[in-house]
């Protein structure tokens, strides 16, 4: 008896055992799901973290991103620009010490500069069949963003700081390049219209 008892607790111990295993193998892969692809193109990864880290740093505000491409939308149409200190960003009011809010527009210069960098070089090897409507939402983004921050930091430290140029030498570059994307898609859209249009006629 004391033999079979032995013998039923040891097989109840490594079916158990077994059990604990399977289900661990098969949590694995779940977990593995569940993780998000990382954005593979440059210019959507550059322009999100950019937009990601101001918003995080307080620079802008907390605005959806349709509303920023719209506003963006304005600019790069060559409309009155409007005043992009939005209320609701509080960072001019903080009252940060200037060697702080010095480091914050060395830091918002980086950004521009990897978003821009990432732009151009995505602009160059792009071929001309390439669609660049989701690029150039991203950039519309990151330069609306990017210009609200310059007018925070401007409030704070003048528009004479040296740290303060360089930040709106790197804008006007992104906003260069964010032109040509625009250019790019408006040229695509009106091809397109204009072969409808020969369908159909």
């Amino acid at each position: 008896m004391r033999f079979r008892f032995a013998i039923l607790t040891m097989t109840a111990f490594i079916v158990s055992g077994c059990a604990t295993v399977n289900m661990t193998e098969m949590a694995n892969p779940i977990s593995a799901k569940a993780e998000a692809p990382a954005e593979k193109n440059i210019v959507v990864r550059a322009a999100n973290k950019l937009y990601a880290a101001f918003r995080s740093k307080g620079f802008v505000p907390k605005t959806s991103r349709r509303k920023m491409q719209s506003a963006a939308s304005i600019l790069l149409n060559g409309l009155q620009e409007r005043d992009l200190a939005s209320q609701d960003v509080d960072y001019a009011t903080q009252q940060l010490p200037r060697a702080v809010v010095i480091a914050d527009v060395t830091y918002a210069t980086e950004h521009v500069r990897r978003a821009t960098n990432a732009a151009e070089v995505y602009f160059e090897m792009s071929d001309g069949e390439r669609k660049l409507r989701k690029e150039l939402d991203s950039l519309e983004a990151a330069l609306l963003s990017s210009r609200e921050a310059s007018s925070a930091f401007e409030k704070v430290i003048g528009a004479d700081a040296t740290e303060l140029r360089e930040l709106n030498v790197e804008i006007s570059r992104l906003k260069a390049v964010t032109d040509k994307f625009g250019q790019r898609v408006r040229t695509d859209a009106a091809a397109e219209m204009s072969a409808r249009r020969k369908e159909n006629s």
